[in-house]
């Protein structure tokens, strides 16, 4: 569980964009508020983040294992992205809600970074497949990633194709894990360019993705962001979305 925020942009990323989504960690909407079971009573989504962006030729790339707003090193992130000069910029920034305490560890928060025949790839995961612990240094999330990749190939696929390789792999582990899978909703950076994918098989109003537009800006949210309240568009159930820097 987990709340995403993914983002193209041809200008500096606002630095209160980022403010916005790091209150999320401790006041972000779990599945207890939406009605729905929750195996545990903490608030929010405290138990690590992680920021990635790149521009032309940049890049910065973050994680921790704590609560964003209580790490420093969130915030230099933030200045580190603020330095950024060369647009078009693509952003993708994690808050988790981990179900095991043991699980909290930087390496296992999100995003994910791999490098695709020259591409780089980033991928956040709003979802859990319970019981699947770790298995292989992995948690089910860099697992969906792996598989995803793989699926997926060297070459950037169309959105017909994108969206044929994820319901394969969904299928996939839905017959492994049957019933298991809360949600496989998830956005990556992709070369260049944003996919952000809602699929929710349990608790739908929580596991959601929600998009607006600004003046050379595209922002992409679990929840509607405090300080960019306007016209926000929620994602349908089992949408997926192709979004170019440019």
């Amino acid at each position: 569980m987990s709340r995403i925020l993914a983002a193209t942009s041809d200008i500096p990323i606002p630095p209160s964009l980022f403010a916005s989504f790091r209150a999320l960690g401790d006041t972000g909407r779990t599945p207890k508020d939406f009605g729905c079971p929750q195996p545990d009573p903490k608030v929010g989504h405290p138990d690590g983040w992680g920021i990635a962006c790149i521009g032309e030729g940049e890049e910065v790339y973050r994680r921790g294992a704590t609560t964003a707003s209580k790490d420093p090193a969130f915030d230099e992130a933030v200045k580190a992205v603020a330095r950024m000069t060369n647009p078009p910029f693509l952003l993708l920034a994690h808050l988790r809600r981990s179900p095991r305490r043991d699980e909290i560890r930087p390496d296992f928060s999100h995003p994910f970074r791999r490098e695709v025949s020259g591409r780089l790839v980033f991928f956040a995961h709003d979802g859990t497949c319970e019981g699947y612990g770790v298995r292989h240094g992995q948690t089910d999330s860099m697992t969906l990633f792996e598989r995803l990749l793989e699926r997926l190939g060297p070459a950037q696929r169309d959105e017909p194709e994108f969206k044929q390789a994820a319901a394969e792999v969904k299928a996939a582990f839905d017959a492994e894990f049957p019933r298991k899978v809360t949600s496989y909703t998830f956005a990556m950076i992709e070369g260049d360019r944003l996919v952000a994918h809602r699929d929710a098989r349990t608790c739908v109003p929580y596991f959601a993705l929600h998009e607006t537009k600004r003046k050379g800006l595209t922002i992409l949210c679990s929840e509607v962001l405090a300080g960019f309240e306007g016209k926000w568009r929620l994602l349908r159930n089992g949408e997926l979305l192709l979004v170019p820097a440019r």
